[in-house]
Parts: structure tokens; C-alpha cells; sequence
């Protein structure tokens, strides 16, 4: 009876055991499944959700190793959305871009294969909004432009030399040049001033600069230091490039101004910020030079528009 009890318990013992482990291996498996889940995660409708990581295993693009994250971002209900980061072959950053219904729609950074920022705006209905700027691969501003919400350049627009020194600055309108567009040597002395009227040039009033000939504006150059905390710190340099009393400095898009057409009427005028109306009058003429139109604008918009023209000043 002992042996028959000792070989009764001995099989007991290893069919709890055997159930023990299988029951591990089971929870084990569902934690690992639970923490795959986490990531590339497709729910029962076969939709994305969650976090996604991308190697080149998936999208197989050239120069790429099979292991290398190509690029990782959230999906909801199958499309992207929120900040979605690219990656170059040498594993930088390549662009970093926001989603919106599966869509580029937010801010967005574009970057050189140095790490070095090449592009940065807001980036809407494939359309460049606000702010933008495009840098040299050296890191210095190459353009500082400026859009309307339709994605055409609006207001004061700027152009770098490589070395942080302004080549160009002037004023456009609905993506035309409007007003005087000054041009500048690397020296910092005017190079040209050429006047614009909706984007056409008025060759009348070009005028053209040797080196030095004519002092340019003081430039402002924006570069960075490290501080005490280790933490970048913005720091301003001004080139040492003064105006003259007798020489008008480029305008700045802020401030009182008046603007003129080829024939010399004034067509806009009042206090301007980064150069839109914000108080002021906008005029219209017929082609006989009389004013057809004036529009008063306050807070930056449209609020009264005056009709000047009578039944005999269009039969003319």
C-alpha cells in the first residue's frame, strides 16, 4: 500500500507541476502579446491605432539596412496624426512633421543629413502659412519670409547671404513684389533699390549702387552661445554697417507709411505691422488716374468702403 501511495502522490505532484508551468507559460505569452500590442497595433476592424514604428524591413527603401526605423508616429482609426518623425539612412532626423486626418497639417521641420535645420513653418493644405524659414546647411538663415493664410507671400521678406548678412528686403503683396525692394553687397552697402507696383518692375525708378557707394541699414545676425547651465542662449551681433542721415533705411514692414503707384497716386497709406494695414486707407483708381474707391481699414480689417465713381468718370 506505501508503494502504491508514494507512486499516487509522485504522479499528483507532477500533474499539479505540469499545470503550474503550463498556466505560466500562458500568462507569460499574454504579457508579451500585451506588450507587442503597444506598438503597430491593428484592432478588430483591421484599422491602425496607437503608436507605430516603421523599419525598412516594411518599406524596403534603397541605402536603408533591413533593421533601420525609417519612420514612427500614432495612427487613429488608420490615419496618421500628431508629429510623425523620418529618418535618413545615417539615422538623423530627416523631417518631422504634424498630421491631421492623415494629412501634413501643423508644423513641420525639414533637416540636412548634418542634423542642421533646412526648412521650418506651418505647413497647411499643402500650402506654406506664417512664418517660414529656409537655412543654409551651415545653419545661418538663408530666407525669412512670411505667408497669407491662401500660402502667398505677404509682408516684409528677407534674403541671407551664407555669412548672416541681409542680401535683400522688401515688401510683397498676395506673392508679388510691391513697393522698393533694396538689394545689398555682402558688405552691408546698398547694391540696388528697385520699385514694384504689383509685382511689376517700374524701371523709371532702379537705381543702381557700386560697393560702398551707399551705407546700408544695421544688420542684426542671430547666433547662439553656450551658457554657465549648459542650455543655448540667443545672442545678438550687430555688423557694424551704419545709416547716413541723407539716406533712407529700408523699411521694416512696421510703422506709418505711404505706398504709390507708377503714376504717383497714393494707393495705400496708415500704420502698417510686418507689413499689413492695420489703420489706415487703401485706394483704387480708374485708368484715367481719378479715385474710384477708397476702403478705411481698423484693427487690420476691411470696415468702410467708399464709392468715388460716378455714371461720367467710367464712360471716360
Amino acid at each position: 500500500m506505501k508503494t502504491y501511495e508514494r507512486l499516487f502522490k509522485l504522479k499528483m505532484f507532477q500533474k499539479h507541476k505540469l499545470i503550474f508551468y503550463t498556466i505560466s507559460i500562458l500568462l507569460l505569452l499574454s504579457k508579451t502579446s500585451a506588450a507587442i500590442d503597444t506598438l503597430n497595433h491593428i484592432d478588430e476592424n483591421n484599422m491602425k491605432q496607437g503608436y507605430w514604428v516603421y523599419t525598412n524591413k516594411t518599406k524596403r527603401l534603397p541605402n536603408y539596412k533591413e533593421s533601420q526605423v525609417v519612420e514612427e508616429g500614432n495612427y487613429t482609426d488608420d490615419k496618421k496624426t500628431g508629429k510623425w518623425i523620418f529618418y535618413y539612412n545615417n539615422n538623423k532626423v530627416k523631417q518631422i512633421l504634424t498630421y491631421a486626418d492623415n494629412r501634413p497639417n501643423g508644423h513641420a521641420v525639414f533637416y540636412y543629413k548634418n542634423g542642421n535645420k533646412k526648412e521650418e513653418g506651418t505647413w497647411k493644405n499643402n500650402k506654406w502659412v506664417g512664418n517660414y524659414t529656409y537655412y543654409y546647411e551651415n545653419g545661418e538663415v538663408r530666407n525669412d519670409w512670411k505667408y497669407n493664410q491662401s500660402g502667398q507671400r505677404t509682408g516684409v521678406q528677407k534674403y541671407y547671404y551664407e555669412n548672416g548678412q541681409l542680401m535683400i528686403e522688401g515688401e510683397w503683396l498676395n506673392g508679388k513684389e510691391a513697393g522698393t525692394i533694396v538689394e545689398y553687397y555682402e558688405d552691408g552697402s546698398v547694391k540696388s533699390e528697385r520699385t514694384f507696383q504689383n509685382g511689376t518692375l517700374d524701371t523709371g525708378m532702379t537705381k543702381k549702387y557700386s560697393p560702398q557707394e551707399k551705407e546700408g541699414k544695421v544688420t542684426v545676425k542671430k547666433t547662439s552661445e553656450n551658457t554657465s547651465e549648459g542650455l543655448d542662449k540667443e545672442k545678438k551681433i550687430i555688423v557694424k554697417k551704419s545709416v547716413s542721415k541723407k539716406d533712407i533705411a529700408p523699411w521694416n514692414g512696421t510703422g506709418e507709411r505711404q505706398f504709390y503707384n507708377k503714376k504717383g497716386k497714393v494707393v495705400r497709406e496708415g500704420y502698417f505691422e510686418d507689413g499689413y494695414l492695420i489703420n489706415g486707407k487703401m485706394y483704387q483708381y480708374l485708368p484715367n488716374g481719378s479715385k474710384s474707391k477708397t476702403i478705411i481699414y481698423e484693427e487690420g480689417k476691411a470696415v468702410k468702403e467708399i464709392s468715388h465713381t460716378t455714371e461720367e468718370q467710367i464712360k471716360k
